[in-house]
C-alpha cells in the first residue's frame, strides 16, 4: 500500500486572505534558488536579491543530515508514519500527527474539500467520501457522527463531478480523517485546512510558527497577514495573485509552484477569462476557480504543455520557503513524479 502524505504550508504575506491536476513534461525554467535556509539569510542580503527587486527568490535547505528544522512546529506537530507502510514500500517515510496535536483536536479551523473524489487511473467518481462519512459516524466517539454530519452538509459526496466546498470544523476532522487513510486501501483526498489564521490559533501553536526575521525587518514589519495549509494531498491552488509580497514556507511534504511576472501572468488570466466567457481579477481564490470549466482551462494554462516561455517553477522540500513579491500569479500544486 502507498501512503498518502499530508503536507503543511505556511504564509507570511502583507494583505488580509482573501484536484488533482495533471502535469506535463513540459519544459519549464527553475526559478533562482539559495542553497540557504531563510533564517540564515541576512536581511540586507534578502533586499537586495528579493524584496527591493520585486524577483521571486527559493531558499533551499543544504544537502545535510540531519536538516534543521525551519520552525520548531516541524518537529512538534508532525512525525514519520511506518505504520502504514507495507513491506514492499520502498519510499520516502510519510509524515503523520505526532500525539502533540491531539490535545488542539476541538480548535475550530477553516476547511476546503474536493468532492465526490475522483479514481487516481480512470478519473471516475468513487465513494470514499461516503465510506469516510460512515466510518466517522459508526466510531465509538459521538463527536465523529458530528463531524460526518459538518461535512456531509457542506460537500456534495452524492454530485456527478467534483466540486468544491469550504466550512469550519474541529481539528479533529483532519486527524479522524489521517487515522481513515491508515486504515483503508482508499484514501481520503483534497481535505484540508485552508488560510488558517495564526492569531487564531492556540497560543502554544503559534509560538511553534515564529516570524521569521526577513518578514519583520526586510520592510515596515507590518505583517498584515499569515495562514497556514494543512492537508491531504493532492493538494492545488489555481492561478492567482497577491496585492502585497509574501514568504511561502514549506513544513512538510513537498510542492510545486509556477509563477509569472505580473504583466505576463494579467495577460494569461484575461485569455482564459475569455475563453470561459467570465469576468473576474484573480486577486482571490474563488469557487469558481476550484471547480467546473474554470479549473481545467486554468489548469491546462499553466501546468499544460505550452505554458508561457517566461513561466517559472519552484520545488519545495521540507525546510525550503519561497518569497513571492507584490503582483506575481502562481499556482501550487503538491504532486510529485
Amino acid at each position: 500500500m502507498q501512503p498518502r502524505p499530508i503536507r503543511c504550508g505556511l504564509r507570511f504575506g502583507r494583505e488580509k486572505p482573501a484536484f488533482h491536476s495533471h502535469r506535463c513534461f513540459s519544459t519549464i525554467k527553475t526559478l533562482n534558488a539559495i542553497e540557504e535556509p531563510f533564517a540564515s539569510v541576512g536581511v540586507p542580503e534578502f533586499r537586495s536579491l528579493a524584496f527591493e527587486a520585486g524577483k521571486p527568490l527559493a531558499f533551499k535547505q543544504p544537502n545535510t543530515i540531519p536538516k534543521r528544522p525551519s520552525f520548531p512546529a516541524s518537529t512538534k506537530w508532525f512525525m514519520q508514519d511506518e505504520t502504514s507502510l507495507s513491506p514492499s514500500y520502498h519510499g520516502e517515510c510519510p509524515m503523520s500527527f505526532a500525539p502533540y496535536m491531539d490535545r488542539f483536536a476541538h480548535h475550530m479551523l477553516p476547511y476546503e474539500f474536493m468532492s465526490p473524489q475522483l479514481s487516481e487511473d480512470a478519473g471516475l467518481v468513487v465513494n470514499t467520501t461516503s465510506h469516510f462519512l460512515t466510518w466517522l459516524a459508526s466510531g465509538s466517539d459521538h463527536l465523529g457522527a458530528v463531524l460526518a454530519g459538518i461535512v456531509h452538509a457542506a460537500a456534495y459526496p452524492d454530485a456527478s463531478e467534483t466540486k468544491f466546498s469550504s466550512f469550519s470544523a474541529p481539528l479533529l476532522l483532519l486527524l479522524k480523517a489521517v487515522e481513515f487513510n491508515k486504515l483503508h486501501e482508499k484514501k481520503l483526498k483534497q481535505l484540508y485546512v485552508a488560510q488558517a489564521q495564526l492569531p487564531d490559533l492556540p497560543i502554544e501553536l503559534q509560538e511553534d510558527l515564529p516570524v521569521p526575521r526577513i518578514v519583520t525587518d526586510a520592510g515596515k514589519g507590518d505583517v498584515y497577514n499569515s495562514s497556514i495549509w494543512l492537508g491531504l494531498e493532492p493538494t492545488y491552488t489555481p492561478l492567482h495573485r497577491d496585492p502585497n509580497p509574501n514568504l511561502f514556507c514549506q513544513l512538510v511534504g513537498k510542492k510545486t509552484i509556477r509563477l509569472l511576472p505580473p504583466s505576463s501572468g494579467d495577460r494569461l488570466y484575461r485569455r482564459v477569462q475569455t475563453q470561459i466567457q467570465h469576468s473576474g481579477n484573480g486577486r482571490i481564490r474563488t469557487s469558481e476557480m476550484m471547480e467546473g470549466r474554470e479549473r481545467v482551462v486554468l489548469n491546462t494554462a499553466v501546468w499544460g504543455m505550452e505554458g508561457p516561455e517566461d513561466l517559472v517553477e519552484a520545488k519545495l522540500d521540507p525546510g525550503d520557503a519561497l518569497f513571492i513579491p507584490k503582483g506575481r500569479r502562481y499556482s501550487t500544486d503538491c504532486d510529485t513524479f
